[in-house]
């Protein structure tokens, strides 16, 4: 202790200097350490073997998106087949044992002939007679034989009678100037329609007028005849079947074959002529006396009825008359009597572009009635009837025409006055055009048929399969879903082309066939229409992908493509035994009802229709059941079908209609499926149909409070979240609405640090221009707002309130400095920002939000673009917000996540994969920095240092590690961007916000305003350019003129 002392009192002086040199010691170790560390950030890693989820390629095997995830669940089309025709068979088999019909007809000592006969009247337009009538009519069927090319009947002579080819074949002619016309009549189908023996029935003069001939085939012919005085017989005792004769002739008249002449041909102003049905009385109050002895109501009490249901208006100019959500809200179209003025009628034609046109069809004047036919046959009347000028009309109650046809003398006067309107021609052409009825698993036509028709399908869905022999020499086989609207073989039939696909019902079908006959009548008596025929024709054929890239040789449109609707039918089913099925498909039609014409189907409206008799096994019941949903779908562009709460027939029966299916469930009880799981799962894989869950949730101020948790099944492909009570909630609905009538508006929100502030500005604008959005989407910052719109739409304070809270945590420099770290992972710990993070969102999970989201990250593990849809929301916003360095990366199953922008910085891509139409983009990335230092190959941060600290040397502008780890974030996308815009993307939006720094969340507000200022009038613009995506009012479709 001496000796120390006394050193220390000889080299006290020396101590600070020891010390200080110490102390320099350990801060230089501590530096070079903390650059050792730094360094390892940068350097390249080393190649090791891939993840298990990589692909042999070398490359990660992308997420699977909804889309995707139902590609892959496609099964073998032979197997479909083979399983849904067996199916079939065995369910016909097991019924038919049962049918109480077929054992009232082997109780029928019939001939061979007259149950051919029977057969092939109730496929066709006598399927929902009584027994009694068909016993009536059948008892007098005669066999005729025929001579090869005898003549069946000549020309302009046909007597009304019901013929029907039994062997053999028959040619039917049509006759223009000094060409003939004819078409081949095969075994089984009838020489003429339904139309001549409905004008037989009324006793229409101009049935014997029609300039047609019928023949024997080259091998001769046997014809089953029912003369025209049996049917009247018949008719007479059973007089409530001439308004089911009339409904269906006039159907097919308006539907199939003056729709077809108006569609392919364009010949809008050659299919109806009006003519009055009254003489405009002077005095004002015999007007409605005046029409109805016009329409045969003689009877004081029959007058005084039709009386109490008028009502005589003055309308202004361009009034609509044919309201069409009116008419959809009742069980009746209204009729309309023209009194003083005109009345335009228009008709929904397609131009080759995006949505159908309104052209002119006639003009009724004073005498001439709108809506009869529409009336009669139950449709709700696809054209628009408007005022020209001002206009009085006398307006019958739809509700009381409809009681009226149950008398024969009003039946008869208002079919008369509809036929007397069309164009000669127009009836004449009727007897070839065919109305077929397909029935699930039947077949169309094959391949390798001659294809010498045009078919549009008018009620179900259809399946077209075709070989291909691939690069390999291999056959494959790929599919086209063809839906409501579809036309088929229209360039083959053009080509003179065999069929090279098979085409098969997936559901029961309304198909009209258009012979080539047809075609070649129509461009004789006008050739001018060749121009449009052509342009349809190639339209119909090519305007629409279809789902395989390798199928584009089928003559087919893709009914999804607009201005068809991508489903004609969707189901409503309960996936909870407390789900109030009844009141949300009442709401969700609604909704509907404002983009497209909906009607609901339910057992109980069944049972008003029926009565109890469609619960029955018999053939006739269900060729009942049949017709009329095939009637519904075909005058409505969507039928909601609501099923019972419990596995019912009727249950049964919405799973095979439905194109789409709605799950509905309750967050109260406890999700129920199993007893339809084996159904959906068989309409998911075999039948293609998608399956939505919709999840109910309860009104609550606290939208962070997670749902019950509903276990995944791979037939699911999507899932919507929908808040009661849904009468304030309105916007819910109309969101699954959009979603599935192919209308939903996504938006996707860019990374960039503080300028993704500027989002909410945009989210602004939207709002104030009425666009609501249905999907959100983002990475890095544009994941987290994305997340609070999500989470709050339509809310936008609570997600101003949200930002301001996370702006005002993310400026806090001591809590930044609290969570530094040893820089070997990264610089900071990522607690602080993940309890930042955590108070903003909650527990809520990505599945339980309000809006459908998704955010993106970079899985470095897997070497892939994480998508993430499901899961804790908080954790893949961090992830997706995770810049390289700064915070570790998300441990997630296997995977380490980082932020998104590395990969994919603006996901527009993402959001087409999950099946949105109408895409916004909003970019808020920084933009290139050109004025960096010229340094050279190498670079001294000591020099940097002394740059900056000199003020008298221009300070060198180089990039941070920051800088570069920004940079990097965009790279690799910005690579890919333009092509992803154009592909994707109908509005993108690129706010002025490069002043903002990244860090800079304290400009909240300025970065707000910029977007709202910027994003407003481009949205508006683009609005006005682009009116048809915006349009709440349902468009027209291609359906049948109204009379």
């Amino acid at each position: 202790m001496l000796l120390m002392s006394d050193w220390v009192l000889k080299h006290y002086h020396e101590i600070p200097i020891v010390i200080g040199a110490a102390l320099a010691a350990v801060l230089l170790g501590v530096i070079m350490l903390y650059i050792w560390v730094a360094s390892r950030q940068v350097r390249p890693r080393k190649t090791r073997a891939l993840s298990v989820d990589a692909r042999s390629d070398g490359t990660a095997s992308a997420p699977g998106s909804p889309k995707a995830k139902h590609m892959r669940k496609r099964m073998s089309f032979d197997a479909d087949v083979d399983y849904e025709v067996n199916e079939l068979r065995e369910e016909e088999k097991e019924l038919g044992e049962r049918d109480a019909n077929i054992m009232w007809l082997k109780a029928q000592v019939w001939s061979e002939d007259q149950l051919q006969m029977y057969s092939g009247l109730t496929k066709m337009f006598f399927s929902s007679f009584e027994n009694e009538f068909m016993e009536v009519i059948i008892r007098h069927v005669e066999a005729v034989e025929y001579a090869p090319d005898a003549i069946i009947f000549e020309r302009a002579v046909h007597d009304g009678s019901l013929l029907m080819v039994a062997r053999g074949s028959a040619l039917l002619a049509a006759f223009y100037e000094d060409k003939v016309y004819s078409s081949a009549i095969p075994k089984d189908e009838c020489l003429t329609s339904t139309l001549v023996q409905l004008q037989t029935l009324f006793h229409d003069p101009s049935v014997a007028r029609l300039d047609l001939e019928a023949r024997a085939g080259p091998e001769g012919a046997t014809v089953l005849r029912i003369d025209q005085s049996v049917l009247l017989e018949a008719m007479e005792l059973h007089p409530k079947n001439q308004l089911q004769l009339a409904q269906v002739a006039l159907a097919q008249l308006d539907r199939v074959t003056a729709r077809s002449l108006i569609d392919y041909f364009g010949l809008v102003n050659h299919v109806i002529h009006p003519v009055p049905l009254f003489e405009v009385p002077a005095d004002r109050s015999e007007v409605a006396h005046v029409v109805a002895h016009a329409l045969g109501l003689d009877f004081k009490e029959l007058e005084e009825q039709f009386r109490l249901g008028c009502r005589l208006l003055t309308l202004e100019d361009g009034w609509l008359l044919q309201d069409q959500k009116e008419q959809r809200s009742s069980n009746a179209a209204d009729v309309y009597f023209v009194v003083e003025g005109a009345i335009a009628v228009d008709v929904a034609m397609s131009m080759g572009n995006v949505t159908d046109t309104l052209v002119k069809m006639y003009e009724a004047t004073p005498g001439c009635a709108i809506g009869v036919s529409t009336a009669i046959t139950g449709d709700a009347g696809m054209v628009e009837a408007r005022t020209i000028g001002t206009t009085t009309v006398l307006h019958l109650d739809g509700n009381v025409f409809r009681s009226l046809l149950r008398h024969a003398s009003f039946v008869s006067s208002c079919v008369k006055h509809v036929l007397r309107q069309y164009d000669p021609m127009v009836p004449m052409l009727d007897n070839f055009f065919e109305w077929i009825h397909l029935n699930s698993g039947d077949s169309l036509f094959h391949v390798g048929d001659e294809c010498d028709s045009t078919y549009t399908l008018l009620t179900g869905r259809l399946r077209a399969i075709q070989d291909h022999v691939s690069t390999t020499g291999a056959i494959v086989k790929t599919s086209n879903e063809l839906m409501k609207g579809a036309t088929l073989c229209a360039l083959d039939m053009l080509a003179s082309r065999r069929s090279a696909s098979t085409v098969y019902a997936i559901r029961d079908c309304q198909i009209s066939k258009m012979p080539r006959v047809i075609f070649d009548y129509i461009l004789r008596v006008y050739p001018d229409v060749l121009a449009h025929v052509t342009r349809e024709v190639a339209y119909r054929s090519t305007n629409a992908l279809p789902q395989s890239k390798t199928f584009p040789l089928l003559g087919t449109r893709n009914a999804g493509a607009s201005p068809q609707l991508p489903v004609g039918t969707i189901a409503v089913l309960a996936a909870s035994k407390d789900a109030c099925v009844h009141e949300f498909s009442d709401m969700l039609a609604k909704a509907l009802n404002t983009l497209a014409t909906t009607e609901v189907v339910s057992s109980q409206k069944a049972i008003e229709v029926f009565g109890g008799q469609w619960r029955s096994l018999s053939a006739i019941a269900r060729s009942r059941m049949s017709n009329w949903l095939a009637e519904v779908e075909s005058v409505n562009q969507l039928v909601l079908y609501e099923a019972d709460t419990t596995l019912t027939e009727w249950t049964r029966l919405c799973i095979r209609q439905a194109d789409h299916i709605l799950l509905l469930t309750s967050e109260t009880s406890e999700f129920w499926i199993d007893e339809l799981q084996g159904l959906l799962r068989s309409a998911y894989e075999r039948k293609k149909v998608e399956i939505n869950l919709v999840r109910l949730r309860r009104d609550t101020d606290d939208m962070s409070t997670p749902m019950k948790k509903v276990d995944s099944r791979d037939w699911i492909s999507y899932s919507h979240n929908i808040r009661v009570p849904f009468s304030k909630y309105e916007s819910d609905l109309l969101r699954i609405s959009r979603r599935v009538t192919g209308r939903s508006i996504g938006i996707v929100l860019g990374g960039g640090g503080a300028r993704g502030l500027a989002h909410i500005g945009v989210l602004k604008a939207l709002e104030e221009c009425g666009i609501d959005v249905d999907v959100v989407g983002g990475t890095s910052m544009g994941a987290f707002m994305a997340g609070l719109y999500a989470q709050y739409p339509k809310d936008l304070e609570k997600v101003v309130e949200k930002s301001r809270s996370f702006a005002k945590s993310m400026g806090s420099l001591w809590k930044k400095f609290c969570e530094l770290t040893l820089p070997i992972a990264s610089f900071f710990t990522g607690v602080g920002f993940n309890s930042i993070i955590h108070q903003e969102f909650g527990d809520i999970r990505i599945e339980d939000l309000v809006l459908n989201f998704f955010c993106i990250s970079t899985d470095i593990v897997k070497y892939r673009t994480g998508v993430h849809r499901a899961g804790l929301l908080w954790r893949y916003v961090r992830a997706s917000m995770s810049l390289q360095g700064y915070l570790p990366p998300i441990s997630d199953n296997g995977s380490l996540l980082l932020d998104g922008g590395y990969v994919n910085n603006l996901p527009a891509d993402v959001m087409k994969e999950e099946g949105i139409n109408i895409i916004v983009a909003v970019d808020v990335g920084g933009d290139p920095e050109w004025s960096y230092y010229e340094y050279g190959d190498s670079l001294s941060g000591w020099w940097l240092l002394k740059n900056k600290l000199n003020p008298f040397e221009r300070t060198a502008q180089v990039p941070s590690m920051g800088d570069v780890s920004a940079a990097l974030a965009y790279c690799c996308f910005e690579q890919n961007k333009d092509n992803v815009i154009n592909t994707c993307v109908d509005l993108y939006l690129k706010p002025p916000v490069q002043h903002i720094g990244t860090l800079q969340f304290e400009r909240l507000d300025d970065a707000i305003q910029v977007g709202y200022e910027y994003a407003l009038p481009k949205i508006k613009d683009w609005m006005q350019r682009q009116p048809h995506l915006f349009k709440l009012r349902r468009q027209l479709s291609r359906a049948s003129p109204a009379l």
